[in-house]
């Protein structure tokens, strides 16, 4: 029992060989893992510095509807208009007439796809 302890036990070349292709593995798996991990994180932040673009987007939209439904108020823009001294008036609804557009009637000697001039 004690022999056997005793002796010298050395490695041998296809298990130092095995070793050698192990940590190779080993480290070049250890450098893909960091490498895609820096990629995660970089991608992440482009992420988030999109999602804040398109917030502040979003916010610049909604200020511009604000400010368009400002000017489009009915009341805003009677007083401005009369601030302003204009001479644009109130027109009752009934006076509105709506105007077809001009269509001249169609010569059947002509073909279609020729550009035509109003008289």
């Amino acid at each position: 029992m004690n022999k056997a302890r005793k002796s010298h036990r050395s490695l041998s070349f296809a298990e130092i060989t095995l070793l050698i292709l192990a940590a190779i593995v080993l480290m070049t798996a250890g450098v893909t893992h960091a490498w895609l991990k820096n990629s995660q994180v970089e991608v992440v932040r482009e992420v988030d510095k999109t999602q804040r673009r398109i917030s502040d987007h979003g916010d610049s939209i909604n200020s511009l509807q604000v400010k368009i439904d400002k000017k489009l108020n009915i009341y805003q823009l009677r007083d401005d208009l009369e601030r302003g001294q204009s001479e644009l008036v109130v027109v009752p609804v009934s006076a509105i007439e709506k105007i077809q557009p001009y269509t001249r009637p169609r010569s059947p000697d002509l073909p279609t796809a020729v550009a035509q001039r109003r008289p």
